[in-house]
């Protein structure tokens, strides 16, 4: 554990102590007191992360002088002769800081003077409820990235959503799996994780032609970043904060989501569909309104269906749900030289997939992306 007392450079929220790993009972008091809250930022969820990737809790408490406490999950991720940090890898979301009451613009600055100098590279950030405080991390030394997400408005509830929200592919799309025997199944246990896999395992059949990439690497790529067990160990640690849709045809899985419901946020973190079975029955369309009922039925006032990445059909289909673009800010706290050389990669990188891969995915498939 790692403890440091003393003044901060900070000017706007002062900081008696740090402690490190963030300890889980205070963990879990503020996650308590902060409306903005999700699941992402949960023991449980960094937990499973930590599992999932090997990585090491570099979880953060912060104690301030008036009374508050913020706490930062923060994974550490270690490359020989290179510390490297993040709120969470790529492809588990993004986990944000809790803080008492909830969110300020100084406490983001806090946090980010706090961790210069802690590794070679460290990625956080926020979500789109509190992109405005995430602004006030705009700063000399810390490199901002804004991205858009999807959101679904579900203050009003299920059957507002249903009339004034939805429009109207999506009204004859539930008509059509209804009267085709499109069923919805629940669960918040991870029973059903193996049918969602297997859904998973034949989208990258259909999709592994089409990525423009060797065959073989294309399809590691997929099982690499998106493992089974993955998916196991994260339903298995979050109970029923997690709940996994499957939606089968004639007693066979054709569509299948996985949300996350912590307080009044709702997260859509992945979703696929076995398209030329799914689409001719609008099934991937049943299964995303049975999620995002269910996010209704839980008290949620917002719904997260993530980014589309650039996916014009996709974004579409969100938008056809009563989706709205909102923004979101994420902060990467580093030297200059550390930045120029990531984004000479990330270029170069781009430059390379831009020549390989044709876009292969579209509305029907999945709505969720993180």
């Amino acid at each position: 554990m790692m403890t440091i007392v003393g003044d901060q450079p900070d000017r706007t929220a002062p900081v008696q102590e740090i402690i490190s790993p963030a300890p889980r009972a205070e963990w879990h008091d503020v996650l308590g007191s902060d409306p903005g809250a999700t699941a992402l930022q949960t023991p449980e969820y960094f937990g499973a992360v930590l599992k999932a990737t090997k990585g090491h809790d570099a979880s953060r408490l912060y104690r301030l002088a008036d009374g508050r406490r913020l706490v930062l999950p923060l994974v550490r991720r270690r490359v020989p002769g290179i510390k490297l940090e993040a709120a969470y890898p790529g492809g588990y979301g993004h986990g944000s800081l809790l803080a008492t009451n909830g969110l300020r613009g100084e406490d983001v600055r806090t946090v980010v003077e706090s961790l210069r100098g802690a590794a070679l590279s460290i990625r956080i950030g926020g979500g789109h409820h509190t992109a405005e405080q995430w602004a006030a991390g705009r700063m000399p030394g810390v490199v901002a990235a804004s991205r858009r997400v999807e959101v679904i408005d579900t203050s009003g509830g299920f059957e507002q959503l249903r009339t004034q929200g939805f429009n109207k592919d999506v009204q004859r799309s539930m008509r059509k799996a209804m009267r085709s025997g499109v069923e919805v199944e629940r669960d918040t246990t991870g029973r059903l994780v193996p049918e969602f896999y297997q859904i998973y395992l034949a989208w990258v059949d259909r999709w592994v032609p089409r990525s423009g990439l060797p065959p073989a690497l294309a399809r590691y790529s997929a099982l690499r970043q998106e493992p089974m067990q993955k998916f196991q160990i994260v339903t298995a640690a979050m109970g029923d904060m997690c709940r996994v849709f499957v939606a089968r045809r004639d007693g066979r899985a054709v569509a299948s989501s996985i949300t996350f419901i912590c307080g009044q946020h709702g997260i859509g973190w992945r979703s696929y569909s076995i398209k030329e079975i799914a689409r001719p029955v609008a099934a991937n369309t049943y299964v995303q309104v049975a999620a995002i009922e269910d996010a209704c039925e839980a008290g949620v006032t917002s719904f997260d269906a993530g980014q589309s990445g650039g996916v014009v059909d996709l974004q579409h289909f969100k938008h056809s749900m009563g989706a709205s673009p909102r923004e979101v800010i994420d902060l990467l706290v580093e030297p200059q030289l550390v930045t120029r050389a990531r984004q000479a990669k990330d270029s170069a990188k781009r430059t390379v997939l831009s020549a390989l891969r044709r876009r292969s995915t579209g509305a029907g498939e999945f709505a969720y992306r993180s």
